[in-house]
């Protein structure tokens, strides 16, 4: 299994703080974002490479990270040529390029570069192996309001994601997508036919929706805490309460 994570955006609703420092590496609880994803990716079994997809602007921060926090993985940036907002692939996008550049076709493992999750991927694996299909990673976020600022799920008994919508103004439910994705090889060899078709290249809820229209795709509600560093506000937070539990001992 590989594993993508996604770290090629601009993050304009957090300038100044991005002006030099990409988003997946601004630093929570005196450590970059991105180390707390190769944490939980180290404790995770069956990741035979790391793919780390960037853009021209941030690349050589990226590579440095690599170079000082990837120690004993296979780890590799993947340089999109982009160098601004308007020039970016967008998440699907992104996957679809990297995975045809790279022959990409088997099960893969996919991370939005500015999650925070304290669920272990080992659960997402192993519940993939038992459906045998795609899954997500979903949070309940208890709130309709905040539903509506997410991917949604709706799910059927067994777990099989029935309706997927980007940030619905009604919400038919409160189970947001956590940007964890275990996607497998049928899906990974549908990104073509995704973006042939024209839809969008962004948000990778987007091809989640598409794909479960048409092949097998569960849902997993994780527990524990999760943020989307999406804001100022929610950047705040997270420092917060990352600060608070290095002091205590928890190292997150």
């Amino acid at each position: 299994m590989k594993c993508i994570i996604l770290a090629g955006g601009f993050a304009r609703r957090l300038l100044p703080l991005t002006e030099n420092t990409p988003k997946p590496l601004l630093p929570v609880g005196g450590r970059p974002i991105l180390g707390y994803i190769i944490d939980k990716l180290r404790a995770v079994g069956g990741v035979e490479r790391i793919y780390i997809t960037t853009n021209r602007r941030f690349w050589h921060s990226f590579q440095e990270f690599i170079r000082t926090e990837c120690v004993g993985l296979d780890a590799e940036l993947y340089v999109e040529d982009a160098e601004n907002e308007g020039q970016k692939l967008g998440s699907v996008g992104a996957i679809h390029r990297l995975a045809a550049d790279k022959g990409l076709h088997g099960d893969c493992l996919v991370i939005g570069g500015d999650n925070l999750f304290d669920f272990g991927l080992d659960g997402l694996t192993e519940f993939h192996r038992k459906v045998g299909a795609s899954v997500v990673a979903l949070h309940d976020v208890a709130s309709s309001a905040k539903a509506s600022l997410y991917g949604i799920a709706r799910l059927g008994p067994d777990g099989r994601i029935l309706d997927f919508v980007e940030k619905p103004r009604d919400p038919p439910s409160t189970l947001a997508s956590t940007a964890c994705y275990l996607f497998n090889g049928e899906a990974m060899r549908s990104l073509a036919t995704y973006i042939d078709e024209g839809n969008p290249p962004d948000a990778a809820g987007n091809f989640v929706a598409w794909l479960c229209k048409r092949l097998p795709v569960f849902g997993l509600v994780m527990g524990g805490l999760w943020f989307d560093i999406g804001s100022k506000e929610s950047y705040a937070e997270a420092d917060t309460l990352y600060r608070q539990r290095r002091r205590a001992g928890d190292p997150g």
